[in-house]
């Protein structure tokens, strides 16, 4: 009896045991599955990334290492490359690996791993070939984007309110926030509705502000006499009219967004440089009964002055672009260095000479140029795609001090200060 019993006994546990088995061969048998049926970056990837989840980082680091050799100039064997660096540090100096913190995000399949205190997730991102530029666009450009319309349609609003005939306070605020808000709204139907790459903002920004800019510039410089309804209302128009021009524009041009953003910044840095230069150099001093008064420049001077830097900053910002390879972040940081020295220059400017009009302007326009020139120069690092493995040095040629056990001469142990750590 007791014979059958045992029998029965050592079927149920291995049974239970093959189920266990089998369950386990399921969770690691996927990762190299696919590997044997899509030997593609993408499906070593994939599988790598699989074999990190369930926890087998030797398994995956032969994933990683085969995409590295079998494929070294696919996206896939850069981030294969960043994960064995990851790898190489979680695993300890014995050989055996840490359990996993975490597994890889759903649908990352650039996830890399994660380190035991500190949950890291590494994502490469893609940079265009021809462009030398990143692919996509960040919430800050978004932002960026969304505040300038906004102040855009202010500004068009503030136009519309100039060519009324009454200039009540209700009358001038309600068409400035009514713009504002308009322009805000359009710019989020835009990013949502036209799938803009990071080239299209730059250019529509461009357009909707240099079309009516150059309408109030060109009416003001041809008649310094006209009335300001006139000159508002065609630069209200003109202002609507830019706007389907720059959605037209954006769908059908593909340009690299760092030129784009260089042709457009140098723009309105040449407009915004050539008219305040204009009212802090331009005016001239008047003899006035034994002494002297100053006279600030007409405005039709500032306007010609602001057609002239507007254009012409145009013209050096395709020159450039076309002799150059400049980033869209080495630009806009360069804009941000023009901001600061524009504040800078024009608190000094304002300090000096008890507080004269024009040495404010001058120190703004001073200022600006000096922050335009030494931010581009000092910035040139960020252009060009980075590095594929930046974070390789920081682990290597390592030493630490540690306390070591020496010899002496009779054979007596006693501590030491020493030097450890990978010379590799």
């Amino acid at each position: 009896m007791q014979r059958p019993f045992g029998f029965a006994i050592a079927l149920v546990f291995g049974l239970v045991f093959a189920r266990e088995a089998r369950a386990a061969e399921r969770e690691i048998a996927p990762a190299s599955a696919r590997v044997e049926q899509s030997p593609t970056p993408a499906g070593l990837l994939a599988a790598a990334d699989a074999a990190v989840g369930a926890g087998d980082l030797p398994l995956a680091r032969s994933l990683f290492e085969q995409l590295a050799t079998q494929f070294p100039a696919t996206p896939e064997a850069s981030e294969s490359r960043r994960a064995l660096a990851i790898i190489a540090m979680r695993v300890a100096p014995t050989g055996h690996a840490r359990a996993p913190a975490s597994a890889p995000a759903a649908g990352g399949k650039s996830a890399a791993s994660a380190t035991q205190d500190d949950e890291v997730i590494v994502r490469n991102e893609p940079y265009s070939l021809r462009t030398k530029e990143r692919l996509r666009l960040t919430i800050w450009e978004k932002v960026d984007f969304s505040v300038t319309s906004f102040l855009y349609g202010m500004s068009l609003g503030l136009s519309f309110a100039l060519s009324q005939d009454t200039h009540s306070a209700s009358d001038v605020l309600t068409p400035v926030a009514l713009g504002a808000i308009t322009y805000t709204l359009g710019s989020v139907a835009f990013l949502k509705l036209a799938n803009p790459d990071r080239g299209d903002l730059p250019l529509a920004l461009a357009i909707t502000s240099f079309v009516p800019t150059t309408t109030l510039l060109v009416m003001s410089a041809a008649d310094a006499s006209s009335d300001g309804r006139t000159t508002g209302m065609a630069t209200t128009i003109a202002g609507l009219l830019s706007i389907p021009i720059a959605v037209v524009a954006a769908r059908h041009l593909d340009l690299d967004p760092g030129d784009t953003q260089l042709v457009r910044d140098a723009g309105f840095w040449g407009l915004a440089l050539s008219t305040v230069g204009m009212l802090g150099f331009g005016g001239h001093t008047d003899p006035y009964y034994g002494s002297s008064q100053y006279r600030t420049p007409s405005g039709r001077e500032v306007a010609v002055a602001g057609l002239v830097g507007l254009y012409g900053g145009l013209g050096l910002g395709l020159l450039g672009a076309r002799v150059g390879e400049v980033s869209l972040e080495r630009v806009r940081v360069t804009t941000w260095g023009g901001y600061g020295g524009a504040v800078v220059g024009l608190l000094l400017g304002a300090a000096a000479n008890n507080g004269r009009e024009q040495d404010t302007y001058r120190g703004a326009a001073i200022g600006a140029l000096a922050g335009l020139v030494i931010t581009f120069i000092s910035t040139s690092s960020i252009d060009g795609i980075p590095d594929e493995e930046p974070a390789r040095l920081s682990w290597h040629r390592r030493l630490t001090p540690v306390m070591v056990q020496v010899a002496g001469r009779e054979g007596s142990l006693h501590p030491g200060l020493g030097v450890g750590g990978t010379l590799f």
